[in-house]
Parts: structure tokens; C-alpha cells; sequence
């Protein structure tokens, strides 16, 4: 069973609405998505819309031609822009197709959100050294021993970035990756699948995919470290989320779980 979260981390939300069944985190109502049609908003909203018709913006505005001619900070404006994108499309289409998300994915009312920002900041600090202690140095040694080749996680940041690159970094990695992920892997996809077939399900099965959609181009060993970190740390997200009762709270911990990271990138020690 999950433990209770903290006080004050479940938020004071409106009464629930009598056609929802209270079987959703928290004893919020259960989402009125499932899992195909959380499938159907990635692959319309992410890749025909937001990456197709925005990349093309992108390039047209840029003078390029190929996707082949994106580096440093051009690829993180393209980057943001996706995810920004995203953002607002599964936004419009949760409030036409789905009213109550809000409080189905319980967004703590304003006087509870420091508390669920804090709970979630702090789950962050501790979350990325244990990934990195836990489950990057094992997969790291067994990863070696299997190719015969050092493993190390490829960079997911372009390189010898100017100032203005380190910039977007930061906002990409601090700003419009968490709301996107967290909203996208743990809000709409999760939770389709964990109000109906249980909390191990829907985060085992949305941390692989998670981790799945992080390959980066490089070295098959490089490339698998990275993703197997990443399902673990999708898996922490969604625990998070279970046990504090809001998406604001994973969205939290995964923005500290990023700053961390990208701190350490952008200054030379990771």
C-alpha cells in the first residue's frame, strides 16, 4: 500500500462530481481518458502537430532544410517550442473533451500548492542521488561487463553551448520538459491506466514507455543506460504523484530532479 502523504499535501479540492467514480489518486475521481485515447493525443498532438507542423515553423523561420542542420541552441528552440506546443494542445483537449481533469489530476487549490510544491521539491533532492547511487552505477557495471565497453549515459544537451544556449538548457530542462512530461506520462497516460488496473500497472507500464521515448543516438550500451535510468525515475514520478495526490507534486520533483542535472552538466561535473 502506498503511505499517506504528508499534511496538507492533498489538497482542499470542490466536492467530487457525482458521474465520477472516486477511484482515481487520492480519492479523486477516476480519469474519463483511456489508454488509446491517451496514446491517440501523443501521436496526433506531439508528433503530427507539434513536431511535424512546429518543427516546419522552426526551420521555415531558421532557413533550413533538414532536420540534419539543427545544433546547439537552434535544437533547444525547437525543442521548447514542441513541448510548449504540446502543452496547450492537451490542455485544449482536456478541458473541451474532459471538463474535470483538473480535479480528477488534483491540482491543489491555490492555498495548498506551496505545500505541494514543497513536497515535491524535496522528493526531487532526494530522488537524483538515488537513481544516480541505486540504479545508474549497477546498470553502469553490469552495462560494461556485458559490451566490454565503458557505459556512460550520452549527452542529452548539445555541445559548448554560448550563453544564450545555456539559457534555453535551463529553460527546456527546468521549464517545458517537466510540465510536458509530468502533464503527458504521469497526468494523461498513468493515470488511464492506474485508475483501471491498479497503481503497479499504470506506473510500470508509463515508466517504460517513459524511458523508451528518452533513447538518444549513441553507443547501444550508452543508449540503454540512459533508458533504463529513465524508467526507474519515470517509476519514482508516478510513486510521487500516488503518494502526494497532485501532479503538481511530480511536476516539482521532477523540475528539481532537472535543475540538478543540468546544473551539473552545464558546469562541467557530470
Amino acid at each position: 500500500m502506498i503511505p499517506a502523504p504528508p499534511p496538507g499535501a492533498r489538497a482542499e479540492l470542490p466536492p467530487p462530481r457525482p458521474d465520477l467514480p472516486d477511484t482515481g489518486v487520492a480519492g479523486r475521481p477516476a480519469v474519463t481518458w483511456g489508454w488509446l485515447e491517451a496514446i491517440g493525443i501523443f501521436v496526433v498532438g506531439y508528433i503530427v502537430i507539434a513536431s511535424v507542423l512546429a518543427g516546419a515553423i522552426v526551420f521555415t523561420i531558421a532557413g533550413i532544410d533538414d532536420a540534419g542542420d539543427l545544433e546547439g541552441s537552434l535544437e533547444l528552440v525547437l525543442t521548447i517550442v514542441v513541448d510548449v506546443v504540446f502543452i496547450g494542445l492537451m490542455i485544449a483537449w482536456l478541458s473541451r473533451r474532459h471538463p474535470g481533469w483538473v480535479r480528477a489530476l488534483g491540482v491543489p487549490a491555490k492555498g495548498a500548492r506551496l505545500r505541494a510544491i514543497a513536497w515535491g521539491a524535496g522528493m526531487g533532492v532526494l530522488l537524483y542521488p538515488t537513481i544516480a547511487i541505486v540504479i545508474g552505477i549497477p546498470f553502469s557495471l553490469l552495462l560494461e561487463a556485458i559490451s566490454g565497453e565503458q557505459a556512460t549515459t550520452p549527452d542529452q544537451l548539445p555541445a559548448e553551448l554560448s550563453v544564450g544556449g545555456q539559457v534555453l538548457a535551463v529553460v527546456l530542462a527546468v521549464f517545458a520538459a517537466p510540465l510536458m512530461e509530468e502533464l503527458f506520462y504521469r497526468g494523461v497516460l498513468f493515470r488511464s491506466i492506474r485508475d483501471r488496473h491498479g497503481f503497479w500497472v499504470g506506473a510500470l507500464i508509463s515508466a517504460v514507455v517513459f524511458g523508451a521515448l528518452h533513447y538518444v543516438a549513441s553507443p547501444w550500451q550508452d543508449a540503454l543506460l540512459l533508458q533504463s535510468v529513465m524508467v526507474f525515475t519515470g517509476f519514482a514520478f508516478a510513486w510521487i504523484y500516488e503518494r502526494g495526490g497532485t501532479i503538481v507534486g511530480s511536476i516539482a520533483a521532477h523540475t528539481v530532479f532537472n535543475m540538478i542535472g543540468v546544473t551539473l552538466i552545464l558546469s562541467g561535473a557530470a
